[in-house]
């Protein structure tokens, strides 16, 4: 009978066993993602070969499949898109081949769309002034209120929540309001004329569209629309002006920013030296944008009721038609929860102590 055991080890009770023709391999205190490897080496044995199982080589291959496993992972938590219909009153949601439900009815002019660090979606209300949140079963409880006209929400690095104050016609008290995670409220920066979309860069400073002017008295913002950058402290510099109908902002992997005109009914491109370039055109009313994880552009026609997407390529396509209002974007990318948990595990199998080693032997029986 040929025996597979632990150096200096001996089985116990329960230990489980494979067995082979004419012959019982018994294999102790092994984890099952192994065996199937010590299963290979049966024909070495019965050959009566002395063998060393290499745990190092196993780890290795325990590696590639947590790898394989995570991009699997990836792929069955696919993007999914949701849309702010501002006029039926509903967050639309399609899954990345199109198909579409509705996630959130009943809702007030709906507007700006974002996500949390923990998969809660954020939504504005245009119309009654309040931002709603929403778990992912889609249970909803009231943020805040007492707003004017919100627009764009988007969150920091730290969990702060940024919302655009939309005022209406021409005036310098639209605000970025900033709040923490318990809902306490401070002004961000004021003097704002009509600011509507908000994004974050990869360095943590927060741009802002102006649809119209903007003048805070300090920095005397003069223009017929702008972009403004902030550093963390609210220090604002122009990014680019002289524009007009400026909503949705959105940044690629490479830092490049493309920004939804409203009125000329472009999505326009900036390099990060203010570079300006058309990137598409011929679009009723560009409203908000979003990337998803794979670098496609999504864009919401307000007034054509349609969703385009664009690949990386800059090739356009009909992504959903038929919406009512469709205003802002936000992209869900897969879990960071699921993602996370088998990225740690990739990790453990590389750093996990070797098991004992395993002498390979034969012994005779009568």
């Amino acid at each position: 009978m040929s025996v597979v055991e632990p150096l200096g080890a001996k089985g116990k009770e329960g230990d489980k066993r494979m067995t082979g023709e004419g012959s019982r391999f018994i294999i102790f205190n092994q984890p099952e993602s192994i065996r199937a490897a010590h299963a290979s080496t049966i024909n070495h044995i019965r050959k009566g070969k002395k063998m060393k199982t290499n745990h190092n080589q196993l780890r290795t291959a325990l590696f590639a499949v947590t790898v394989l496993t995570l991009l699997a992972g990836g792929l069955a938590h696919a993007d999914n898109i949701y849309v702010s219909c501002y006029g039926s009153g509903t967050i639309d949601k399609f899954d990345s081949s199109g198909n579409r439900s509705v996630f959130a009815t009943g809702l007030n002019h709906p507007t700006g769309l974002t996500f949390d660090s923990r998969g809660n979606i954020w939504a504005a209300e245009g119309g009654n002034g309040t931002i709603v949140k929403f778990d992912s079963s889609g249970n909803s409880a009231i943020f805040t209120s007492g707003l004017s006209s919100p627009q764009s929400l988007a969150f920091d690095s730290t969990g702060n929540l940024y919302a655009a104050e939309y005022y209406g016609g021409v005036s310098t008290t639209g605000t970025i309001d900033k709040f923490d995670s318990s809902g306490n409220k401070s002004v961000f920066f004021t003097g704002l004329n009509n600011p509507e979309g908000l994004t974050f860069d990869s360095s943590g400073n927060l741009w802002a569209s102006n649809y119209f002017s903007a003048y805070d008295g300090e920095h005397n913002y003069y223009t017929n629309g702008n972009i403004v950058k902030f550093d963390s402290s609210g220090n604002g510099a122009i990014f680019a002006s002289g524009l007009d109908g400026l909503i949705g902002l959105a940044f690629d992997s490479s830092s490049n920013l493309y920004v939804a005109n409203y009125s000329n009914g472009t999505i326009d491109k900036y390099d990060s030296s203010g570079n300006r370039t058309v990137f598409a055109t011929g679009f009723s009313n560009p409203y908000g944008l979003s990337f998803d994880s794979s670098g496609n552009l999504f864009m919401a026609d307000i007034g054509a009721g349609i969703i385009y997407k664009y690949d990386t390529l800059g090739n356009g396509s009909i992504f959903a038609s038929g919406l009512s209002q469709p205003a802002f974007i936000a992209t869900q990318v897969p879990e960071p929860a699921t993602l996370l948990l088998l990225g740690l595990g990739a990790r453990l199998c590389l750093m996990a102590p070797p098991r004992r080693a395993v002498i390979i032997r034969r012994r005779r029986t009568s």
